[in-house]
């Protein structure tokens, strides 16, 4: 059984392994009681790879070719999608002179 406890691995995601073919994903900054801690459920594919069920809608691929490939595109995702982007210059004008009649 999970501890209900987060846990302080220092990464932002933990993939562990449930059986001989199945593992979880669980963000790591949410404790294990939390159920948006599951991130994905990662199971072995028929023939070859992983398939992977996102518990969130995080726009990545649903087959990999190992579990750890899909720790590592999920971490690459959540840096480039982490919102810390320059902000959109606005253009400055001074205040419009009122008309004169």
């Amino acid at each position: 059984m999970l501890e209900p406890q987060v846990r302080p691995t220092g990464r932002r995601y933990d993939l562990q392994r449930v059986d001989q073919s199945t593992w979880i994903i669980r963000d790591a900054h949410l404790p294990t009681t939390d159920a948006r801690s599951l991130v994905a459920c990662v199971s072995q594919a028929p023939l070859e790879g992983v398939d992977v069920l996102w518990l969130h809608p995080v726009g990545l691929p649903t087959r990999y070719g190992t579990a750890d490939a899909v720790l590592r595109d999920l971490i690459r995702h959540g840096r480039r999608s982490s919102g810390t982007t320059r902000p959109i210059p606005i253009p400055h004008r001074p205040p419009m002179k009122p008309e004169r009649r």
